[in-house]
């Protein structure tokens, strides 16, 4: 009985040192400057909304105007991020959706991104089995 029990003690152990906890999920939220600056707000002002809750980073320049938002819960996605209420300006309430032009899940988009390359290398390699040429390790010029 006591080897049982210590060997489900060692197995526990091992088990919770090799499983991969949860990091997050990230967000990328895109702002139309032009909507931010028609209800006289601005990416940080917004963030303000979301930084009590999830760990954010606003940025604006020349570029669109985006906040990243870093989500501990594995289970919310882009929709319900979307339903968040948050303050556009001093007098002004309203969803994260209404106010974003797109909200992008990176997480998924890395793990299409990296499917479709594999496909693509898959391909590439049964095609090249296919004509008998060997795989070139470097382009040449």
């Amino acid at each position: 009985m006591k080897k049982f029990l210590v060997t489900i003690l060692f197995v526990s152990l091992v088990s919770s040192g090799f499983s991969k906890d949860f990091e997050g999920r990230t967000f990328l939220i895109i702002f139309n400057k032009s909507e931010l600056k028609a209800n006289k707000t601005s990416t940080s002002y917004i963030e303000l909304s979301l930084n009590n809750i999830f760990s954010t980073r606003s940025y604006s320049g020349n570029s669109d105007a985006a906040i990243i938002v870093k989500v501990p819960y594995e289970n919310i996605d882009a929709c319900q991020l979307a339903d968040f209420f948050i303050r556009i300006n001093a007098d002004k309430v309203s969803s994260l959706g209404e106010i974003a032009y797109q909200i992008i899940d990176l997480d998924e988009s890395k793990s299409t991104y990296q499917f479709l390359l594999n496909t693509l290398e898959a391909k590439t390699v049964d095609k090249n089995k296919k004509s008998g040429k060997p795989l070139k390790a470097t382009p040449t010029p």
